[in-house]
């Protein structure tokens, strides 16, 4: 019997709720400089508002992730998607600081789920041997949202006004929400998985009798490998939100852009970032199967390429400077789109969305200080350039955590005809 798809049909409804996910979070950096010119925000109030998304975000990543462990995705998926799109909806009314502040709060308590669900989501799903290019699938909705966002969100800003973007990014949450709901079943109980693919996927799994044994949270936040994680993610998100809370920004004063072009070639570093977010869990499925410290060569090599960030700088043409703009996004999404490969095999079976909620915790402290000190910098010092070069030098830092703090797989399993192993704690 040949196994049926069905598990791919849900990887690509978890990249759609990915992409809306960033597209709602990206609205924001979009309109900011209209916002910024209408209610007279200097570059740290900019950098501010950025951030208060990332503060609730970040420190609602532990308590959800257990509490995913204990409902489950389809209902944690409801209610996040309801709240957050709701919330980017709610800042269309907005009228002061205070208020856009609150929403952008209320924004990060609805997305909070959504990354440690999809993780969970494609550990129960998919079999180990095609885990890497399933996260790297859903991972480039990250970029596939900022990208939609940016031509999307300039156009109606432009026409109709910043108010109109955020109702019109909320809905999208709610049509993608039906699809959910229709279509999203636990594969134990879907009558579109046959006998085949349910066995195809079980076989890929942990061994049952370790899947049964909890590791204590105090044990876990213990490992050596979880804050390889922990701060290797922490540098990778950094760097990602300088360019999705800045970018439009750093093009249109420092670049000279309009909104509307900044919309069209602002764009390129998010397509590409989702080319090689899918990459990056492509090759370091391939990798790992090879080496058994491939998984992390990846996300090392990745974030090097990260500090393409650097040269941008000093270039003097605006092309230039998005060339390399665009190969440090397409770095950090390729180490991005490994990184979440590895999460999901650290993870004791059943706590995946705990392992993967203490790495976008650390992850989204970086996303939370990197648009406040992008924008204290900028003021500071009138230009883009130390805080460009620090992105730069951090997507370096990141590249040495994992080197030094990821272990080589310890745990065999055969895949095919080639053996591979799980990341050690």
């Amino acid at each position: 019997m040949k196994p049926t798809n069905v598990r791919w049909g849900v990887i690509t409804l978890l990249f759609f709720a990915t992409t809306i996910n960033y597209l709602d979070r990206t609205n924001l950096s979009v309109a900011l400089p209209k916002i910024a010119q209408n209610f007279h925000w200097g570059p740290a109030a900019v950098g501010a508002i950025s951030s208060a998304f990332l503060l609730s975000y970040a420190l609602l990543q532990v308590p959800v992730g257990a509490l995913i462990d204990r409902l489950g995705t389809k209902v944690t998926y409801i209610w996040s998607v309801i709240i957050w799109s709701l919330a980017s909806m709610a800042t269309a009314i907005a009228n002061s600081f205070g208020m856009l502040y609150v929403f952008r709060l209320i924004l990060g308590v609805g997305e909070a789920p959504a990354f440690p669900a999809a993780t969970k989501t494609a550990a129960d799903w998919i079999p180990r041997k095609q885990r890497g290019i399933a996260t790297g699938f859903f991972t480039a909705g990250v970029n596939m949202g900022s990208a939609v966002a940016l031509p999307l969100v300039a156009w109606i800003v432009t026409d109709f006004g910043w108010k109109t973007s955020f109702v019109v990014t909320g809905l999208i949450g709610f049509v993608w929400l039906i699809f959910w709901l229709v279509f999203y079943k636990d594969r134990n109980v879907n009558p579109r998985v046959n006998e085949a693919e349910r066995a195809l996927i079980e076989a890929g799994t942990e061994n049952a009798a370790v899947e049964e044994q909890k590791v204590p949270f105090g044990q876990l936040l213990a490992r050596k490998s979880t804050w390889g994680l922990v701060l290797g993610y922490f540098c990778q998100i950094y760097i990602m939100y300088v360019f999705i809370t800045w970018l439009p920004s750093y093009l249109v004063s420092a670049r000279h852009m309009s909104l509307l072009k900044t919309g069209i070639y602002g764009m390129l570093p998010f397509m590409f970032g989702a080319v090689f977010a899918f990459l990056g869990g492509v090759v370091s499925d391939k990798w790992v199967r090879a080496n058994r410290n491939g998984r992390k060569y990846a996300m090392v090599i990745g974030l090097l390429f990260g500090a393409a960030v650097i040269p941008a700088v000093f270039v003097s043409a605006w092309a230039w400077a998005l060339v390399f703009l665009t190969i440090a996004e397409s770095g950090i999404m390729f180490s991005n789109g490994a990184a979440w490969g590895a999460c999901s095999e650290i993870a004791p079976r059943g706590q995946t969305a705990s392992v993967a909620s203490m790495q976008n915790f650390g992850g989204n402290v970086g996303g939370y200080l990197a648009p406040l000190i992008t924008g204290i910098l900028v003021q500071a010092s009138g230009n883009f350039v130390f805080a460009l070069v620090l992105s730069g030098v951090i997507a370096v830092l990141g590249a040495i955590f994992y080197f030094t703090l990821l272990p080589a797989s310890k745990t065999t399993e055969v895949y095919g005809d080639r053996a591979q192993s799980t990341l050690g704690a």
